[in-house]
């Protein structure tokens, strides 16, 4: 299919700048010993830094409750986007919240950094083993006694605690938590978790009785997703409303942000008796309606680990990223993947031979018919 040549010349091409990248990193290191620090027993003030997608951030939950059943004392910090921030809101694990944004000016991100030296952090925590390189940066400008994180293409020389090398094979769940491992601290649970308080849950409530929903079980559809190969055809999500709407016997949810609402209300279209649609302006009004749904289908984004930290079923669409990585974390999951194409792990953004087949053979009719046999258990 002419993915093997194309993925072997991409590869090759990243080994050579991760290479060049170390070697003017590390060049300096030649010519002063590298300070390490011991880790003591003890953290009381932890800097956690996530400042990139939502999904990242509901995956690392996990760690801020590791952190919180080892050092119960210590102030937490997330450093957080200013996408993924509430994500956190009543998470007891977590202390407090700073932004930083890659969109605020030099002059704003400098006065976030001066904020962070100045709280005197004795550990940063970068779980990132990507080869981000803003990541180990930040964690050695935050001025912490102990930094950890992972190599790569010279990221280790912001780190003066245990570097790990980025291992495949394990999911984003557990990068974090090996990590944490190194220095001390277990994980009793992988589980990511999302907290609602009482009044959110009471919005949700009253936004499903003005549509007259909430007696019917609620399937949430979301068909966003941020790389075009992991996006289930538009026009397969419209079939899917389709077929509920003849045979089904639940209301639907679609859900996406303000900017897709054409896409919503093509998914809508001729179904609006039974189809109903949610602009997502605020992250946590749709975690609250999600939480009202029986089952969510989706792509493999952000709103899949969402549904997992929520306890909420899942079916969604998997294409060419890594299986092992991104797999929703819990029971009650379904995942449709063809794993027996031969270009499924090419892992790129937008389809290298044109037919997006690991998306298009996946038909609406099987779909309906997964969603309608766990509405009928």
């Amino acid at each position: 299919m002419g993915v093997a040549p194309d993925m072997k010349v991409r590869k090759a091409l990243q080994i050579f700048y991760l290479r060049i990248r170390a070697t003017l990193l590390t060049f300096p290191e030649i010519f002063r010993k590298r300070k390490t620090t011991s880790i003591p027993d003890n953290f009381n003030n932890i800097l956690f830094i996530r400042p990139d997608r939502i999904g990242d951030m509901v995956l690392s939950t996990p760690a801020f409750a590791a952190l919180k059943a080892k050092w119960p004392q210590a102030h937490l910090t997330v450093l957080a986007s200013p996408d993924n921030a509430a994500v956190l809101k009543n998470n007891p694990h977590v202390d407090e919240v700073v932004i930083y944004s890659q969109e605020a000016t030099f002059s704003e991100r400098q006065d976030v950094l001066r904020g962070l030296r100045g709280r005197f952090f004795d550990l940063a925590v970068d779980p990132s083993d990507d080869y981000e390189l803003r990541t180990a940066w930040l964690a050695r400008r935050s001025g912490a006694a102990t930094r950890i994180g992972y190599s790569g293409g010279g990221r280790e020389v912001f780190f003066n605690g245990p570097v790990l090398d980025p291992r495949p094979g394990r999911h984003f769940v557990d990068t974090a938590l090996d990590l944490l491992a190194q220095i001390g601290c277990p994980a009793a649970d992988r589980q990511p978790r999302i907290f609602l308080s009482a009044d959110e849950r009471d919005r949700a409530e009253v936004w499903l009785k003005e549509r007259g929903l909430g007696a019917d079980p609620i399937l949430g559809v979301h068909p966003g997703a941020h790389y075009e190969t992991q996006r289930w055809p538009l026009e397969y999500y419209t079939a899917l409303a389709r077929l509920i709407r003849e045979k089904g016997d639940m209301d639907v949810i679609v859900f996406g942000m303000p900017k897709e609402i054409n896409d919503l209300k093509f998914i809508g279209e001729g179904n609006e008796d039974r189809v109903h649609l949610f602009a997502v302006s605020d992250l946590r009004n749709f975690l609250a309606l999600l939480a009202r749904c029986r089952l969510l289908v989706c792509n493999n984004s952000g709103p899949l680990h969402c549904a997992t930290a929520l306890g909420i079923p899942t079916v969604s669409f998997m294409g060419p990223t890594d299986r092992d990585r991104w797999y929703p974390i819990g029971d009650d999951h379904i995942v449709l993947r063809r794993d027996d194409l031969p270009c499924i792990g090419c892992g790129r953004g937008s389809c290298p031979i044109k037919t997006h087949e690991c998306m298009r053979s996946i038909k609406p009719a099987k779909v309906f018919k997964i969603t309608n046999s766990f509405f009928n258990r």
